[in-house]
């Protein structure tokens, strides 16, 4: 099955869609006692209220909003060249990944905020050799403000902007404050909106003050919420070992936009010294930079059934505790 995904053909990515029904589909009519993170910013809560966090409408969105994300991702690999072999596997892994626990595929403030981390890391590969590139840079910074703006531990990104310039390019003092201008545009933005309807001391503490924490885990010890620390960690293990294969006879700027995800993964571990009310979603911020490694993992078998049966095992694994939910 997996085969049929190793295409760099567009037209590929139609498939993603009947995927991600596959994946779904039990969780659209599964009883959910799913409850929303508290801890989401001022634009999650935004989008909350116009979605809703019961019923079919935010399922119906959450499946919509992570399908775009694959397709952003695919999109990325192939214009950026993460691995030589253009394929839609980025989005196949991140949909998988993304599918992990039934929780996994409630509309939450991290999925929220994914969608504008990865156009961050694509305005930050954007940036690569160019003499003028000021709109990508400040982009970088727009996109990880906007990212916090849902969900307040994607601030520590900003780390991944700074590192990731440095990577990318001979960054100067100048880029780095275009970097800070663009992280605090949409800061402004929504705190200008705030103080306008007198709202600007409930900004301040939903965006800030409500949301900090050091390692504040909220989560109950059940055999499933093993599962994503065992798959995640086991994962992030196969691509830090498989550091010196990632980069044998790799272009300069494929090298270095491998490093620029192996400080993604970095970054979002180290979120957990920010957020306040962990859950066991927070391993979704990994599924970006795992999204986009694992295919230089799967691309490497000598025999394509190797990958092919692996993809099989973790695709079952993953509907099976979809559904389950439906004879519970």
């Amino acid at each position: 099955m997996l085969g049929f995904f190793r295409t760099n053909q567009l037209a590929a990515n139609l498939l993603l869609i009947i995927y991600v029904i596959v994946l779904y589909i039990a969780g659209l009519f599964a009883a959910s006692t799913w409850e929303i993170n508290s801890t989401g910013g001022v634009l999650s809560q935004v989008i909350f209220d116009y979605v809703g966090t019961q019923g079919m409408l935010p399922r119906i969105f959450t499946i919509v909003l992570v399908l775009f994300q694959a397709l952003l991702l695919n999109i990325l690999a192939a214009r950026f060249r993460v691995s030589e072999e253009v394929t839609m596997y980025p989005g196949v892994f991140y949909l998988l990944l993304m599918s992990t626990l039934p929780e996994f595929q409630n509309l939450s403030p991290i999925i929220i905020g994914n969608t504008f981390l990865i156009l961050a890391i694509s305005a930050l590969l954007n940036s690569y050799k160019k003499s003028s590139s000021a709109d990508s840079i400040f982009n970088i910074g727009f996109w990880v403000g906007m990212a916090s703006l849902c969900y307040f531990s994607n601030f520590a990104f900003i780390l991944l902007a700074v590192f990731g310039l440095a990577t990318i390019r001979n960054m100067r003092v100048k880029e780095l404050f275009m970097v800070f201008i663009g992280i605090l545009v949409p800061l402004f933005l929504a705190g200008t909106i705030a103080f306008w309807n007198d709202a600007w001391r409930s900004f301040w503490q939903a965006t800030f003050v409500e949301q900090f924490g050091i390692l504040d885990f909220r989560f109950e010890a059940h055999w499933k919420n093993y599962v994503p620390v065992i798959l995640f960690g086991l994962l992030t293990l196969i691509i830090f070992f498989s550091f010196n294969s990632y980069f044998q006879k790799k272009k300069i700027r494929t090298q270095k936009n491998i490093q620029v995800l192996y400080y993604f993964i970095i970054i979002a571990i180290l979120t957990i010294f920010l957020q306040k009310e962990i859950t066991i979603t927070q391993f979704q911020l990994l599924a970006i930079p795992l999204a986009l490694l694992l295919p230089l993992s799967f691309l490497s078998f000598k025999r394509k059934e190797i990958g092919s049966g692996l993809h099989m095992a973790w695709l079952i694994g993953v509907l099976f505790l979809q559904y389950r939910l439906l004879f519970m």
